[in-house]
């Protein structure tokens, strides 16, 4: 059977343009601290290599009740670290239809209690006409899916609800199921590759400098800890 080399040659072009574009396209994602879209997660792992997945031994943590409405791709944080427009949303599409401005604000507050209610009036004025519609008889989201739901303390939802700052509390949710795995502890790099291990249910961005800015946050909380004079990390027992 002939080759046609010239055929082979632009394949190969094409391939390599293909990959370095896709990677750019990937970078651009991750220093927006936004979510991959799942063609590109599908393309690449999280740590970027265009490899096969490596799995982990770790397994998933186990998940708190789910809503009913909950789907299999579905991730969860605290309900404390949803910002507030994710509650207008969460709020609205528990309504399944019109709700009355005051309402949404008292809804809201039950909720997020130090939410102002100005900022919940600001969240219906940026989102009128792209994600909720404001009329005479009220609120309404204009398509279902576009908001979360909380639920038993927790806030739930499709990956794609789920803003930057909202991955990233997901992602240190992971981190720590992933350090009281490790007893001994680990070291940054090493929390970084079991992340990227992790990549079917940590549905975060994943690079070293979001990490660096996840651990800073977990240490403030009082999270996580140093290992004793080494560079290891580890849970803060009570928070186990």
């Amino acid at each position: 059977m002939s080759t046609d080399f010239n055929a082979e040659h632009e394949a190969m072009r094409r391939m390599a343009a293909f990959l370095a574009e896709a990677r750019e396209i990937q970078s651009l994602y991750e220093r927006a601290h936004m979510t991959l879209p799942e063609p590109l997660r599908r393309l690449f792992g999280m740590n970027g290599v265009a490899s096969q997945p490596t799995s982990s031994h770790i397994a998933p943590p186990e998940k708190p009740p789910m809503p009913p409405e909950a789907e299999a791709d579905w991730i969860y944080i605290e309900q404390s670290e949803a910002t507030p427009t994710s509650i207008v949303l969460a709020v609205l599409r528990a309504a399944k239809g019109p709700v009355r401005a005051k309402d949404v604000v008292e809804r809201v507050t039950a909720i997020a209690p130090t939410v102002m209610s100005g900022t919940i009036s600001n969240i219906g004025t940026r989102l009128n006409g792209k994600v909720i519609e404001r009329t005479e008889e009220g609120w309404r989201l204009l398509t279902p899916d576009a908001g979360g739901v909380v639920y038993k303390g927790n806030f739930w939802g499709s990956p794609a609800v789920f803003d930057k700052f909202e991955l990233a509390a997901h992602r240190r949710l992971a981190i720590l199921h992933i350090l009281r795995a490790f007893r001994t502890g680990l070291q940054t790099v090493q929390i970084l590759g079991e992340l990227q291990k992790c990549n079917s249910w940590v549905r975060a961005p994943i690079n070293k400098d979001l990490l660096k800015e996840d651990m800073e946050v977990l240490q403030e909380k009082g999270k996580v800890r140093r290992r004793g004079n080494s560079k290891k990390w580890e849970v803060v027992e009570g928070h186990e």
